[in-house]
């Protein structure tokens, strides 16, 4: 039996993802800069205080001979003055969508995995990267570096090759400051920040490495194109769930529009963009008003930084006529409390259907995040996947309960891309222990601004059920 050992450059061999004439690839990097406002976090202090130091603009890309199996490469990020952060062991299956459809409904399935952001996170406490610090470096500045503790590497949602680095530090210099402001959150900063592209040609292979029945000339269409394709496409339920089994006679107990509840944002790790005036800046919002208007944000642009000018509105308005919300059991072997859970309304040109939802395995006061497609890709932590929640490593989840997540037009059932609509995700979460109240919420294109949410009572036979499931999870 073969070694481990040479898994990961058997596969690279196998694939013809390198060669004697090419042994690496060395990529140009590209770091938004000191002046970037629309930054994934906080900045540290150190981020671009320099034009050179933690400037990272070079990407090495090489085989890793792993002691695990599958294809792993080896990841280094140079900057200007020689410093290096290597992630080696990467498991790059992680940073390749992967098609859960047939068909024609592969269109939709691969818009949506590729143009979500996803990827690995490397933690410095367990060893999951190393620094190779520069002889130029100066104390100053290597102390700065001591502070990093997590790496990113993700597969950016701007467009097909475009990958992101991301480096993280901690920083407790505020720290009592902090705790008599509103903005008192973690400590974390970004350190370092660079997009980049790998070959396409490199990436093709990975993706039909990955997904051998999908056509790769796809990546070659714009956006728009693939999009055009994708809105073509019947979602067939069939294809991704069992028959429907039984009406839960839910109370809807508040549909945010009609009550008029006012938005406050549901991450506060998020809140800096509020913050730093990005989103929701000097307003305050309701359900209610924020469906009486076109909703302006920022849109992608150049190599996919944001710029404050180029605000584009959202249509979101069609939300204000989704008031209904429906729940049905999906007939499965092996779980009676898997539903699938549609928002709808009866003047609603659309309706979101969000399918195989374990409610079992979620905890109290928890939101657990479902992004458009099927099974779609989060960032994962990397040898330390939760499957306790839905936010982490969808390849731990049965082929016959993947989640999916559609906006449909409600006379046709077809996919109706739901970026251009001004939805991202949703969040659904109980309200206490007692598990009785499932709240949903509805997310702007900035994954931040909940725009829709509604609140329902669960009958309480199914409330029982959720309760004996869970004791299989939890004790």
């Amino acid at each position: 039996m073969l070694s481990y050992l040479f898994f990961g450059a058997l596969f690279s061999q196998e694939l013809n993802l390198f060669s004697e004439e090419i042994p690496y690839y060395e990529v140009e990097a590209f770091a938004p800069g000191k002046t970037y406002q629309y930054d994934i976090g906080e900045k540290d202090d150190y981020y671009h205080k320099s034009d050179c130091v933690f400037v990272f603009k070079t990407v090495r890309i090489e085989p890793y001979e792993s002691k695990k199996s599958g294809l792993r490469l080896k990841f280094t990020f140079i900057d200007k003055i020689g410093n290096k952060v290597i992630c080696a062991d990467t498991d790059i299956k992680k940073l390749i969508p992967k098609i859960d459809c047939e068909g024609d409904m592969v269109f939709p399935e691969l818009l949506s995995e590729e143009y979500n952001r996803f990827g690995v996170q490397f933690r410095g406490w367990r060893g999951e990267y190393e620094i190779d610090k520069s002889s130029a470096l100066t104390q100053e500045y290597s102390d700065a570096l001591d502070r990093a503790y997590r790496v990113q590497l993700v597969n950016n949602c701007l467009e097909p090759t475009k990958w992101e680095f991301v480096l993280d530090s901690e920083d407790y210099s505020d720290f009592n400051k902090r705790k008599k402001s509103e903005n008192y959150l973690n400590q974390r900063r970004i350190l370092a920040h660079s997009w980049f592209n790998v070959p396409m040609d490199f990436y093709k292979k990975l993706i039909k490495h990955y997904n051998p029945d999908v056509d790769t000339d796809l990546l070659d269409l714009t956006y728009d194109e693939l999009s055009q394709k994708s809105e073509k496409v019947k979602i067939d339920y069939s294809k991704l769930r069992g028959p429907l089994k039984d009406d839960l006679e839910i109370k809807i107990t508040e549909i945010g529009h009609q009550s008029n509840r006012e938005i406050t944002i549901l991450d506060p790790e998020e809140y800096y963009k509020k913050q730093f005036g990005l989103i929701l800046s000097g307003k305050h919002y309701t359900y209610s008003s924020i469906l009486e208007e076109e909703l302006p944000l920022t849109r992608f642009q150049d190599r996919g930084f944001y710029k404050a000018e180029n605000q584009s509105p959202f249509y979101v308005q069609w939300l204000k006529y989704v008031d209904d919300i429906k729940m049905t059991t999906i007939e499965m072997e092996d779980s009676e409390v898997i539903t699938e859970i549609r928002l709808t309304g009866e003047y609603s040109p659309y309706e979101i259907v969000l399918g195989n939802v374990d409610l079992a395995i979620m905890n109290e006061q928890i939101l657990c995040g479902f992004l458009f497609g099927v099974n779609t890709y989060i960032t994962n932590v990397r040898n330390n996947s939760r499957p306790a929640t839905f936010n982490y490593d969808p390849t731990q989840y049965p082929a016959h309960r993947k989640p999916y997540l559609y906006l449909v037009d409600k006379k046709t059932g077809n996919w109706v891309n739901n970026q251009y609509k001004g939805v991202e995700k949703i969040y659904i979460s109980f309200d206490d222990i007692t598990y009785n109240k499932l709240n949903i919420h509805v997310l702007s294109y900035e994954r931040i601004i909940p725009v829709w949410m509604g609140q329902v009572e669960l009958p309480k036979d199914y409330v029982e059920k959720i309760r004996v499931r869970r004791r299989l999870f939890n004790y």
